[in-house]
């Protein structure tokens, strides 16, 4: 059934004797019928269908308007209209008046409907007392069409509403179908409508609002006026941010240490603290929602980090710790950790022996589970849940040996105001996806928290808290809303803060709307029960306030700092100065004049430019003048700015035709003199925003009279322009009239006059038609012919020369003509074919201004001789992106022009100049070779290896796109000698380092694929993103020939190993791999040392560095020998305490867990490699066992690796003349700095 307000909208009725649940003061559900009350409204449904009388109001209004639960009544009554002429009524009756509650009402009958026909609309209307526009009745009725003589026959319909001046009737536009209420639905049944008579009644429960907000529509309202707070707007998503703020604002203490905060000389845009005092100044005074654009644009954040969701609990302690660096030294020094630190303990005691390990920790809010915690008691318990360490879990107590043992964390103190975090979200491993933790948690009004206290802690008052503040998450994993629930001042009203609304709530609706769970289903006469429904609307964060400390927590406000009153008055004052110009902007109009001087002196196409484009050498006149502005007084204005009298010029419009060209229509003269500025602007030029107009002046012999009348019939004035050919300069000479059966060649006598060219002279004659098109005119045709117009344009050439620029040629290189401004791209490092900048200094940026079209070469001609290079070739350009970085370098072809030099116009939108010429920036770049050469070559990305594997570089060499690897061996030895040469320090004349070899490899997913030989073919090497070619430098190692245990004069036996780096197992490779050599009969203590020396690595890193080696091939960790550290296998990992408690099998994110701060980070990464070192190494063969370190130093890597790679004879091996491998398994820094952002990732969404 549709329901409307007259003249209203419609909506959807919903029979409130059903489930639908009812709406509370602040627009939230209320909670469902008890089963008592389910059962009472089925009984009365039935008695509905089984007899029941219209005009048994009691029932019938028990039945059908039931009061619904947590809600009172005022009072109920009914009104029955009996009608005995239904055909004879008019469109539109009204009952006649009658009161229930106290209030007055009537009804509204449309017989034959409103605004539909064929129907009978019904509303109910309010009639008030007083007439006054603040008032407003809460009822809900009942609208029922009885057969006159049989009360049971009956038609009704169901609402609710709050009547207010606004909508003081609500009712049914479609009630019934006229024909159902003439005619009965079944052949037995008797029709509603019989001989002209019908009843119909009215059944009214007014209820009470003791919040003032029942079922409010929320237009025109003022947060101020009905609660006294006012909210903050929503940048699109930060609500998360708003709900916090308003928790901090209301704790007053905190407030209070904020305003406290020296801030005279911060800006609002960068100072954190600055901008915080001013939002909470603004929630005191302001009677409009409060803006935060200042205290986001202070964190740093962009208009798009305004419309993500950022974690709530991370974002508190950002904003806690930049306050607390902004009060050292104050006298607020420290209020932040006085309000919000408290401590725990974390600790290990044994069972049987005295001995405890305990550590003591500040926090500033807890994280709570709320899975299988039912209430936060439970939540507390929970955390506090002690662990028992026995059997293998047993505990190693220094001095005591492995013991068992109790684990746990004990609060030692709580703070004044504890924060809670509720955990609603968190990964199901199930699932294999986030989800939201929708159970059922309830949180006390009050909590003793002493049960959860130390045996030390100070016990002197009692540790009750009283529910401040509960901040609230509707929707799900994928968006929702936040707001909170605050309780401002000791009194015990609540308030919901919905970013800019705030709305009174109840008590009951705090304590039991949003603990989460399901919502039970009462069950409708004759309907299936359905299953109880989540809510989704459940308390994220709650925050508690000592009992013991509330007075001062909650205590009175401090004074308003003096600068930050002055600041915000002059901001106030410049508000009003922008509303001011804002109304001055409305109220005038802006008048654009151009004259013969402006004329005389464009270059381009039209009169003039009308926007940037124009040179502001010849600017126009240009002012803004009151919209009501008489023009023959704006005349007389303009005559004096420009030193005219009024009658030795007249302005005519100018309009832009379609052509897209900006031209003369008509002159303003006669009646037009009358007419304000604001009606020529919308009576001739109504597509424009701005007035637009030419003044002509009067020429030498014309009448008296002249300017003053329109020009006579059938003539036209057209603008001549002069082109000179040989100074390729074009210049506006004068306008002249024609008739419309003159022919083109009668002006050209005029037009040579105006030129200053001899009466002889031949002379050519273009119309400018538009910026693409500049066609030469037959002179034998008439001006009607040639369709020339007042306004057109005729430009005019001497045909003296036929090589030189013709008109349209000038007008192609105007319209393309930019300004192009040239840099030096900023040297690299790798760049083997770049001149050195030391031997060719940088030069002055030159600027070009051309057209779009000029060629490459002519381009880099220009340039050459600019910069002083000789050969144009070895000059290299590349395109600027919008940041001012260098893209790819532009292509020499045939076809390249300055155009393909430039951004794309979808990317950038350039700037003009003072000529009004785009402006843009290339970079260009001096070579050693030609660009002929380098673009027949390909860059291939070489990484260079020094004397360690930390001093690494990576290069770009330049080689043959068809070639062998020899090339690129010689090019990359020739790259590094200059490198090498460019790092030598001594100040010896000898500047050429001493003979070096080198290396290479190929290095595919961070193995070593195959050593060069240089035989190989150069489009196989260096692919992206698939292989890299490593440059390694040899040097003499201490450990062959030279070693103390070699007493032979023959050279040891050794052979080349393969050492990779690797992250858990063998396929998690990463860093740059390196041959390395080992020889026979050393001991893995030498060899230790040597391998040392090559990885470069500090102490604290090798420390944590775990040892493997391997037969060739081996992608098993099982295959392997543990040389030296732990390493877990792959079929222990789910096993190894260090997997279980910092890591995730990879294809499987983390839990959700506490929000660790940006200085923790680097910490928790140093903890990771800990963790590595300490990981329980587990494997089977009796061969793979470690063995101790004593066995190991003595053992021999040679013999181990034979033994290993005899076992592996039979399995294909790669091509790689090496014996085995050596893995070191530690952390890759790289995929550990992103696994830290995949976790904060997942935390934002607790």
């Amino acid at each position: 059934m549709d329901i409307k307000r007259e003249g209203g909208n419609e909506q959807l009725n919903q029979p409130l004797g059903e489930t639908q649940p009812q709406r509370s003061g602040s627009g939230t559900p209320q909670g469902p019928m008890s089963p008592k009350e389910a059962d009472e409204a089925q009984t009365a449904a039935t008695r509905q269908y089984s007899g029941l009388s219209t005009l048994e109001d009691e029932d019938f209004i028990k039945t059908n308007v039931p009061l619904p639960p947590r809600m009172d009544e005022v009072g109920h009554g009914s009104f029955h209209w009996e009608i005995d002429n239904w055909t004879q009524l008019p469109d539109r009756v009204i009952s006649k008046t009658f009161t229930v509650a106290g209030h007055d009402w009537d009804i509204l009958l449309f017989p034959r409907g409103n605004q539909a026909s064929e129907t009978v609309s019904l509303y109910i209307e309010h009639k008030p007392k007083e007439s006054t526009d603040d008032w407003h009745v809460c009822a809900m009725f009942g609208l029922a069409m009885s057969n006159a003589d049989d009360a049971t026959v009956f038609k009704h319909s169901m609402s609710h509403h709050r009547f207010t001046s606004e909508e003081a009737d609500w009712g049914f536009t479609r009630f019934a179908e006229l024909r159902h209420v003439m005619t009965p639905t079944d052949a037995d049944a008797r029709a509603l409508l019989e001989g002209g008579r019908v009843r119909i009644s009215a059944y009214l429960r007014v209820i009470k609002d003791p919040l003032g907000v029942l079922w409010h529509n929320f237009h025109n309202y003022s947060s101020r006026k009905h609660t006294g707070y006012v909210g903050l707007r929503n940048q699109g998503a930060t609500c998360y941010m708003n709900s916090l703020l308003q928790s901090l604002y209301f704790t007053n203490e905190f407030r209070n240490a904020v305003y406290q905060i020296p801030t005279e000389n911060d800006d609002p845009k960068k100072s954190v603290a600055l901008a915080l005092q001013r939002v909470f100044y603004n929630l005191q005074v302001s009677d409009e929602p409060v803006d935060t654009t200042e205290l986001t644009k202070s964190f740093g954040w962009d208009s798009l980090e305004s419309f993500m969701q950022h974690d709530v609990q991370e974002f508190n302690r950002v904003l806690q710790d930049n306050l607390e660096t902004k009060m050292k030294g104050t006298v607020v020094d420290g209020a932040v950790a006085r309000l919000f630190e408290g401590k725990m303990k974390s600790y290990i005691r044994c069972v049987d022996v005295e001995y405890e390990s305990s550590r003591v920790e500040n926090y500033y809010d807890i994280s709570l589970n709320v899975k299988g915690c039912a209430t936060l008691r439970d939540s507390f318990a929970n955390y506090c849940e002690v662990e028992t360490l026995e059997g293998e879990n047993r505990y190693q107590a220094e001095g005591f040996g492995l013991q068992d043992a109790r684990k746990g964390v004990i609060f030692e103190s709580f703070p004044p105001v504890l924060q809670l975090q509720l955990k609603r979200f968190e990964y199901d491993f199930q699932r294999d996806a986030m989800v939201k933790i929708n159970d059922r948690h309830e949180f006390p009004p009050q909590i003793d928290l002493g049960e959860f206290l130390s045996e030390d802690a100070d016990r002197s008052q009692p540790w009750t808290y009283r529910l401040h503040g509960v901040l609230v998450h509707s929707g799900d994993l994928h968006g929702g809303h936040y707001f909170g629930l605050l309780r401002p001042t000791a009194d015990d009203r609540w308030f919901r803060f919905d970013d800019d609304r705030v709305v009174p709530v109840t008590r009951d609706e705090v304590f039991e709307e949003y603990y989460g769970g399901e919502f039970p289903q009462a069950t409708a006469l004759g309907t299936r029960a359905r299953p109880n429904s989540k809510r989704f609307t459940n308390a994220y964060m709650l925050v508690y306030i000592r009992e013991a400390l509330s007075a001062q927590v909650l205590g009175g406000d401090a004074p308003v700092p003096e600068h930050l009153l002055r600041r915000v008055a002059e901001d106030r004052a410049e508000e009003e100065r922008r509303r001011r110009e804002k109304e001055e902007l409305a109220n005038t109009v802006p008048v654009k004049v151009v004259g013969d001087a402006q004329f005389a002196q464009h270059q381009a196409f039209d009169l003039s430019y009308f926007d940037q484009r124009q040179p502001a050498a010849n600017a126009l006149f240009s002012e803004r003048m009151p919209r009501d502005m008489l023009l023959r007084a704006f005349v007389e204005h303009y005559a004096q700015r420009t030193g005219q009298t009024p009658g030795s010029f007249r302005l005519w419009t100018m309009v832009g035709r379609v052509n897209k060209t900006v031209r003369c229509e008509a002159p303003l003269v006669g009646a037009a003199m009358d007419l304000t500025l604001a009606q020529v602007l919308e009576n001739r030029m109504p597509r424009w925003t701005e007035m637009r107009l030419y003044c002509e002046s009067r020429a030498d012999g014309a009448p008296a009279d002249f300017l003053e009348q329109k020009p006579p019939a059938r003539t036209s004035m057209v603008h001549a322009k002069f082109f000179d050919a040989e100074r390729r300069q074009m210049r506006g000479v004068g306008s002249l009239y024609v008739t419309a059966d003159q022919h083109v060649r009668d002006i050209i006598p005029a037009l040579r006059r105006l030129a200053g060219l001899a009466d002889t002279t031949p002379v050519v004659l273009f119309e400018e038609v538009k910026p693409s098109l500049i066609e030469e005119m037959d002179v034998s045709q008439t001006f009607q012919n040639a369709e020339i117009q007042s306004g057109d344009i005729i430009c005019f050439q001497a045909a003296t020369d036929a090589a030189a620029m013709r008109v349209p040629e000038f007008f192609d290189d105007v319209q393309h003509r930019v300004s192009v401004r040239f840099v030096p791209r900023p040297a690299r490092s790798d760049d083997d074919y770049a001149a050195s900048e030391a031997s060719s200094p940088t030069p002055e940026a030159p600027v070009l201004a051309a057209s779009t079209k000029l060629a490459y070469d002519q381009v880099a001609q220009w340039l050459a001789e600019q910069v002083g290079v000789r050969d144009p070739l070895k000059l290299r350009f590349y395109t600027v992106s919008p940041t001012g970085q260098p893209r790819q370098p532009v292509r020499r072809t045939a076809t390249t022009t300055l155009a393909e030099m430039l951004p794309s116009a979808m990317f950038m939108q350039p700037a003009l100049n003072g000529d009004g010429l785009p402006e843009y920036t290339v970079m260009y770049e001096r070579l050693e070779v030609d660009i002929v050469q380098i673009e027949s070559m390909r860059p291939v990305r070489v990484a260079f290896v020094g004397r360690n594997m930390r001093e690494e570089h990576q290069l770009e060499v330049l080689v043959p796109k068809v070639g062998a690897a020899q090339a690129l061996m010689e090019a990359t030895y020739a790259k590094i000698e200059q490198h090498l040469r460019s790092q030598q320090r001594e100040p010896s004349g000898d500047a050429v380092p001493k003979p070096f070899s080198l290396r290479f490899y190929v290095v595919g997913y961070h193995r070593i694929a195959h050593v060069l030989t240089g035989e190989e073919r150069l489009a196989e090497l260096g692919s992206p993103g698939v292989s890299d070619v490593v440059a390694e430098l040899c040097v003499a190692e201490d450990g062959g020939s030279d070693s103390a245990m070699d007493t032979s004069d023959e050279p040891r036996a050794s052979r080349n190993v393969e050492v990779m780096h690797f992250y858990r197992d063998l396929a998690h490779a990463h860093s740059v791999p390196f041959l390395f050599a080992i020889y026979a009969d050393e001991p893995w203590s030498e060899t230790w040392v040597r391998l040392q020396r090559k990885l470069g690595m500090g102490e604290k890193e090798l420390k944590n560095l775990g040892v493997v080696c391997g037969p060739v091939g081996a992608l098993d960790l099982r295959r392997c020998r543990v040389v030296q550290g732990t390493v877990a296998t792959g079929t222990e990992r789910n096993d190894s305490p260090a997997m279980d408690q910092n890591t995730t099998p990879t294809a499987t994110p983390p839990p959700s867990a506490p929000a660790v701060p940006q200085q923790q980070q680097s910490a928790a990464m140093e903890a990771d490699s800990a963790d590595v070192s300490r990981a329980a190494s587990a494997v089977s063969s009796d061969n793979n066992s470690p063995d101790s370190a004593a066995e190991n130093g003595n053992m021999c890597l040679w013999d181990v690796l034979q033994q290993l790679d005899a076992r592996e004879e039979a399995e294909q091996k790669p091509q790689l003349d090496v014996v085995g491998f050596i893995g070191l398994h530690h952390v890759d820094r790289v995929s550990r700095h992103r696994n830290l952002h995949h976790e904060r990732a997942i935390r934002i969404l607790n």
